[in-house]
């Protein structure tokens, strides 16, 4: 029986990543990729960014993320995110849990067929 918890399977990935906060474009690093959202690693500039635009009751803005699969030939994947979790890796490196909140049907379904074939690898 199996200890995993998520409802989504995880494949490791890398590339980067395009974040745009208040119009400001910053570049992380894609670590991993489900269908409900990714798994990034970003800079402290990134953090302190989205720190500052953080609401009234604590909770980080929404923001624009693209990044592109690697091995396909498609466009880049856009969507609009939320911050699920933060952690502090050291002084200049975090972790950041990503859910996607707004997806074409077009992206959602190559990020979905994407896994479904890395999956069955």
């Amino acid at each position: 029986m199996s200890n995993e918890r998520r409802k989504y399977p995880r494949i490791e990935l890398g590339g980067v990543v395009n974040i745009q906060v208040a119009g400001i474009v910053r570049h992380g690093t894609l670590l991993n990729l489900s269908p409900s959202g990714i798994h990034i690693e970003c800079n402290q500039e990134l953090i302190e960014q989205l720190q500052e635009l953080k609401s009234a009751v604590g909770l980080y803005p929404e923001f624009e993320l693209d990044f592109t699969l690697r091995g396909t030939k498609q466009k880049a994947v856009e969507s609009v995110c939320s911050v699920s979790y933060c952690r502090r890796l050291n002084q200049q490196l975090y972790h950041l849990g990503l859910n996607f909140l707004v997806i074409s049907d077009a992206d959602e379904k190559e990020v979905e067929d994407y896994i479904k074939q890395a999956v069955a690898a």
